[in-house]
């Protein structure tokens, strides 16, 4: 477990009883309003570069660490503006609080951030989008401060789960708001950056958990997973109500990363093709070979899916990746244009681009993958801990910020 310090108010400044709080939801709410809010940041740099809240405008994010907070004497050695509010946010919501109230104390309009990082993390919004043909609703549960996205496929009263985090409930209220039976529930592949709650979740529903047997081994070492999953594999059709779920077996960010097909209108594409990027193949070191396997499963998609297939992913890296409407997706017509590994004509160039863009792996990887395999487990707080930080899935640069909040 980290080990944590408390912040200590100086001799001369007195605790304050009852401080202005504000929800993570809240927060985002007011975000996407495009509502002007500032927020403040009081961890250790070191925890702050491991992972912060980065959705507000430029100029809009402060770091201070408490304890020299606590040393200034005047509002303006903190630059922090009087004529907006001010969100606080430490690790858990206690050092927050503290500070809230000294820098109202100083004319600031400030709230603590309920929970801190560790709530922010947690968040969980369901969105309802636009269904393609053959779906009668379509949620996208966006997970903000990881990037991480997963989905509820609505059709008759059915429902199909992909890709949940570890947290059930924003899946299990879908359901429940939608009166739906759920059928199944898949992961696209054994993910590296959040624990899965896909097991779990299918135990409590009673439903079958579909993963493909290509990432049931640890691709570090071979050990073969813990799992009680059913497999999946190229061509495999799921059905969804009258609808046909097809999967497509599209390796390369990892040997059995699938794509769940709704005819040629969608494609739920896990981290093999985001809208600004792919997968990176190098999770396991092993990009050489892995890269192999994703240039052919990008030329699969380049020479056989419907340019007006829209693509959803698992993961997102910025808003850049929004539509106008908030949710993650994005047609290949555009895609084709826009998501710079798709414009390559030859593997040779590729491959290249794959050299120039791959960088360190979070340490963290290993581990996550290896509770996704059942090998290890972990108490909640470590996986908290694991989890930190938005997800780095994506090979090179996402596409830059948008107003989409």
């Amino acid at each position: 477990m980290p080990m944590t310090t408390s912040i200590l108010p100086p001799n001369n400044t007195p605790r304050t009883g009852t401080v202005p709080e504000i929800t993570a939801g809240e927060f985002l709410g007011i975000v996407e309003r495009g509502e002007r809010v500032q927020l403040l940041d009081v961890r250790a740099p070191a925890r702050v570069a491991d992972g912060r809240i980065d959705i507000l405008p430029e100029g809009m994010f402060r770091n201070i660490p408490g304890s020299r907070l606590l040393s200034c004497a005047d509002l303006g050695e903190t630059g922090i503006d009087p004529g907006a509010p001010v969100v606080v946010v430490c690790g858990h919501g206690n050092d927050s609080r503290l500070c809230a109230a000294y820098l109202n104390r100083l004319g600031a309009r400030a709230r603590s951030l309920t929970g801190g990082m560790a709530s922010w993390m947690a968040l969980a919004v369901p969105r309802e989008i636009v269904p393609p043909p053959g779906l009668d609703r379509l949620v996208q549960v966006d997970r903000v401060g990881k990037g991480s996205l997963g989905y509820v496929l609505l059709r008759e009263n059915e429902a199909l789960i992909l890709d949940p985090g570890r947290e059930h409930a924003p899946f299990r209220d879908v359901l429940r708001d939608a009166a739906a039976k759920p059928v199944a529930v898949a992961d696209t592949h054994v993910h590296a950056d959040y624990i899965s709650g896909g097991p779990s979740l299918a135990r409590a529903l009673g439903v079958p958990y579909f993963l493909h047997p290509g990432d049931s081994v640890s691709p570090y070492d071979g050990r073969g997973g813990r799992l009680d999953f059913r497999p999946l594999e190229e061509g495999m059709t799921m059905r969804l109500g009258t609808t046909v779920v097809t999967v497509a077996h599209t390796p390369g960010h990892s040997p059995g990363s699938v794509t769940f097909m709704v005819g040629e209108a969608a494609a739920f594409t896990g981290d093999f093709l985001f809208v600004g990027s792919v997968g990176r193949p190098d999770i396991a070191d092993r990009a050489d070979e892995w890269a192999g396997d994703l240039w052919r499963s990008l030329l699969r998609v380049k020479t056989t899916w419907s340019p007006a297939i829209r693509i959803f992913p698992a993961h997102y890296g910025s808003g850049g990746e929004r539509t106008v409407d908030g949710a993650v997706c994005g047609t290949l017509r555009d895609m084709l244009v826009t998501n710079p590994p798709l414009r390559f004509d030859g593997e040779t160039a590729f491959r290249s681009w794959v050299r120039a863009n791959s960088r360190t792996v979070p340490p963290s990887y290993r581990v996550i993958k290896e509770i996704n395999l059942a090998l290890v487990s972990v108490p909640p707080g470590e996986a908290d801990r694991l989890e930190a930080g938005r997800n780095e899935c994506a090979l090179g640069a996402a596409l830059p910020p948008s107003s989409h909040f």
